[in-house]
């Protein structure tokens, strides 16, 4: 219970100085250091796409959600998640119910922690079962494309390899840098194999209304959304296997916040246009409305069994 506290750490706490323990939010070993340009239209020419490789242990809450296909079999990294509790992983919801199908059974999904390097064993891998997965009930496209996945037990967060990232200020109007991190092991090249390693990429943030105007009325930018990307076609940006990953923004205390999550763009890095993210702020609520009933469901549950 405790630890599932210490990750859940919202406004004050996402921004706190001075963190009391090694396994609170949005803390990644020191592995990297970034500060904030003064000045929007930054980032590193490396890409996901052609991208550059992380630092082991610098982004301990990416989780790789591993797929065992009822047509196809096991499959392997399917889509990216995020972790913001002990039991809980954040990802879109289109990783899990598309056009082509819909899979939302639990047995099917296994979420894969602490891992760097996907093609060789660490042991620093954490291989969890998943127990639960919520849909957003309003999911539809591009709209609301959020999901959470419950894990059949908690993780052991003790391991610097694997922690909490924390999540936004509870409001909408939560200021986001100019510039943060969006990070992955999908495809290096638009038609070539996902990446073995995990990547990152620096990528600015803009306005929702440049979303607006470059996807036009096909496609409803709202205020769910968050807009991030370089559109010179030079600085790369999520690709096939990217999906569910985080966009995550450092505080100004050097812990890190989910501010997105990957969930669409025109292709892979195409020239002019930025990506599309879920924006966590806006869906908060929701966030914390499903842990409680989910976490109170099991409780009621077992209460009910041991009156009996």
């Amino acid at each position: 219970m405790l630890h599932a506290v210490l990750c859940l750490l919202l406004a004050v706490a996402a921004f706190a100085p001075n963190p009391s323990t090694a396994d609170e939010c949005g803390l990644n070993n020191g592995a990297i250091s970034y500060r904030q340009p003064r000045s929007g239209g930054g980032g590193s020419k490396s890409r996901l796409v052609n991208g550059k490789e992380t630092q082991k242990g610098a982004w301990p809450w990416q989780v790789s959600l591993q797929l065992l296909h009822p047509a196809f079999g096991f499959v392997g990294h399917w889509c990216a998640g995020v972790l913001i509790r002990p039991t809980w992983v954040l990802t879109a919801a289109h990783c899990i119910r598309n056009e082509k199908f819909s899979l939302p059974l639990a047995a099917l999904w296994t979420a894969v922690l602490g891992d760097w390097n996907r093609d060789v064993e660490e042991h620093t891998e954490e291989r969890i079962p998943i127990d639960e997965v919520v849909i957003h009930e309003k999911f539809n496209n591009y709209q609301n494309d959020i999901a959470l996945m419950k894990l059949s037990r908690p993780t052991n967060i003790t391991n610097t390899n694997v922690r909490c990232l924390c999540l936004p200020p509870s409001t909408n109007n939560t200021p986001i840098p100019k510039v943060c991190v969006t990070t992955g092991w999908g495809k290096v090249k638009p038609n070539g194999p996902l990446s073995g390693k995990l990547r990152q990429i620096k990528v600015p943030v803009h306005n929702t209304s440049v979303c607006r105007d470059k996807y036009g009325p096909a496609v409803p930018i709202t205020d769910g959304h968050l807009c991030a990307g370089r559109m010179d076609g030079k600085g790369g940006g999520p690709c096939v296997g990217d999906s569910g990953g985080p966009l995550q923004c450092s505080g100004p205390n050097g812990r890190w916040f989910l501010a997105g999550l990957t969930s669409f763009g025109s292709g892979c890095a195409r020239t002019g246009y930025p990506d599309v993210y879920t924006k966590l702020s806006f869906h908060l609520p929701w966030i914390l409305k499903q842990i409680k009933i989910h976490t109170d469901q099991r409780f009621l549950n077992a209460k009910t069994i041991i009156s009996k």
